[in-house]
């Protein structure tokens, strides 16, 4: 008997931590922000146009893992605020695995064989922003079949 209370005692203690775990993580990882709002300004249809027709036709593209997209959004900057513009996915429909935000004046510049030229020189004067919620093991894995092109990202 002496065992069993011992094991429910454990049970609920791991219950406990559990729960109280998942509660801070809901309360801090929100992203509401208090007081300040975040503009988003869409392309020009011709920007868009461009941006699509260079994503799809580009090398790498056809090697970013189905499962794993990438999320490519531009920005520029108004007042000295970040500004926001649209977002395209390459590779994939569901859930980016990795966000690179790109300075939009590099839309110009843009044409069917620059795009990793384009993104290093971005990387180079720092207009290149990368995030991922995962670590640097689980994105190796995860983009293993796109190691050959890890210099066009400056990686």
């Amino acid at each position: 008997m002496d065992n069993k209370k011992r094991v429910v005692m454990i049970f609920l203690i791991i219950t406990i931590i559990i729960s109280i775990g998942l509660i801070i993580n809901k309360f801090s990882t929100t992203g509401k922000s208090i007081g300040t709002q975040i503009e988003v300004v869409p392309l020009s249809s011709e920007e868009s146009a461009k941006v699509k027709a260079i994503l799809d036709s580009a090398e790498f593209a056809n090697d970013v893992p189905k499962k794993n997209p990438i999320e490519l959004r531009f920005f520029s900057f108004k007042n000295g605020e970040r500004i926001w513009h649209d977002a395209f996915l390459i590779g994939g429909e569901k859930e980016p695995a990795i966000y690179l935000s790109l300075h939009s004046k590099y839309i110009n510049e843009l044409n069917e064989n620059n795009l990793c030229e384009v993104i290093k020189n971005a990387n180079k004067n720092k207009d290149l922003g990368f995030y991922s919620k995962y670590n640097k093991a689980s994105l190796f894995i995860k983009y293993a079949g796109m190691l050959k092109y890890r210099s066009c990202f400056g990686f």
